[in-house]
């Protein structure tokens, strides 16, 4: 099996009729850059560290900490969910889903592979795993309040959409359940290709509406009450001479910034599309899977070979790029103040310059790498590695 830093690209990719564990298995060649030569002008320094169990290991997951009620949520893949003080980093309470997967149906498959979350919401977080199972849980004290069965896995984080959570599965259905009672509301079928990324777009909300992306290549808006369709807009044509060239997933979630969406795509375009209408205003070619984020007239985003750019929203027009972390599998972007960071494989935190892109600082928090993109919330940055380390992190 091939470590997670190597074979980044092939590691993303499943035909969709296998079903085939997230791991990485195969090389492709990236030349990874060295880490590059910096001046720093920054510092950035851990709050406090915490452990929450074994991390994901080698697997593929959108696992991410959760910043809400005062507290940071974070999980490991096996099982193990915990609530810290937000302020100290004091443990509040564990819950370990690996026995809810321990006897009956669901014991065949091998625990409890948690790979998309966490959320919050109506006084609960939310995550979802690989067994096609979603949580919900009390966020005081960790209990189980309901748990759903969904049609597929849970790649990306559940959202909340007008009173109901909304999940985008990897077999190409988008799912509503009750916010309170997990009853299953409604469901949206997408196209599905042969081949597929590793992965799901997130689903945004708006105007009630629920907004996320294919794996078709398309940016889609449907009625949150009952899943009625509303629009789609194409950010990519699959074309090429062979399968890999056609894959044109839009699996970074959708970014929605007064009556605009956002919405990139592998092997195809960064688009701006009116919120109403489903009209494309604007697109560039930029191929990316990673989450974006805005800031002002700035839009942030990573490409799918870990350059990273600043195009302003309005007109798609591209400020600047820094390729200079290419091959290390780069998060997507986050703005911290003055500041825009990402992280790579090797578990560095880099801050770059957000008006110019330039690399100001960095921070190893552990070598194990980091794999999703920072949160952001307040002055902190809220970062989770493989081995299931937490570290909030600030920068002077």
């Amino acid at each position: 099996m091939a470590k997670a830093g190597k074979g980044w690209l092939a590691g993303l990719m499943v035909l969709a009729l296998m079903g085939c564990a997230s791991s990485d298995e195969d090389e492709i060649g990236v030349k990874v850059s060295p880490l590059p030569e910096i001046e720093p002008t920054v510092t950035a320094e851990v709050v406090w560290r915490a452990s929450s169990g074994d991390g994901i290991d080698e697997y593929w997951s959108s696992l991410s900490p959760e910043v809400a009620y005062g507290k940071v949520f974070a999980a490991e893949r096996f099982g193990l969910i915990t609530a810290y003080d937000q302020q100290t980093g004091k443990e509040i309470w564990r819950q370990n889903l690996r026995r809810e997967f321990a006897l009956g149906a669901l014991k065949k498959n091998n625990g409890a592979r948690l790979s998309a979350g966490i959320s919050h919401g109506f006084n609960r977080i939310f995550i979802g795993s690989e067994n096609g199972v979603l949580f919900a849980l009390n966020q005081e004290t960790g209990e189980v309040d309901w748990q759903a069965s969904t049609r597929g896995e849970l790649l990306s984080d559940p959202a909340i959409v007008d009173g109901k959570v909304v999940v985008n599965t990897g077999s190409g259905k988008v799912q509503a359940f009750d916010v309170d009672s997990g009853e299953l509301l409604w469901t949206y079928e997408l196209t599905m290709p042969s081949l597929v990324l590793r992965g799901t777009s997130g689903v945004a909300s708006s105007q009630g509406a629920a907004l996320t992306g294919t794996p078709d290549g398309k940016l889609v808006a449907v009625f949150s009450q009952q899943g009625a369709p509303i629009w789609e807009a194409r950010l990519a044509e699959a074309s090429g001479s062979n399968e890999l060239e056609r894959v044109v997933d839009v699996d970074s979630k959708p970014l929605v910034l007064g009556g605009t969406v956002y919405g990139t795509a592998f092997n195809g375009n960064l688009a701006a599309v009116e919120l109403r209408s489903g009209q494309i205003k604007w697109q560039r070619q930029y191929s990316s899977y990673s989450p974006m984020d805005l800031q002002g007239n700035a839009l942030f985003l990573t490409d799918s070979s870990g350059t990273v750019y600043s195009v302003n929203r309005q007109n798609g027009l591209e400020t600047w790029a820094n390729s200079s972390l290419t091959g290390r599998m780069v998060t997507g972007p986050a703005v911290a103040g003055e500041y825009l960071v990402v992280g790579d494989f090797e578990g560095y935190l880099h801050i770059m310059d957000r008006a110019s892109g330039t690399l100001v600082g960095r921070l190893q928090i552990d070598g194990s790498g980091l794999y999703t993109q920072p949160l952001v919330v307040d002055d902190k940055i809220y970062l989770q590695t493989r081995d299931g380390r937490i570290a909030v992190v600030t920068i002077g």
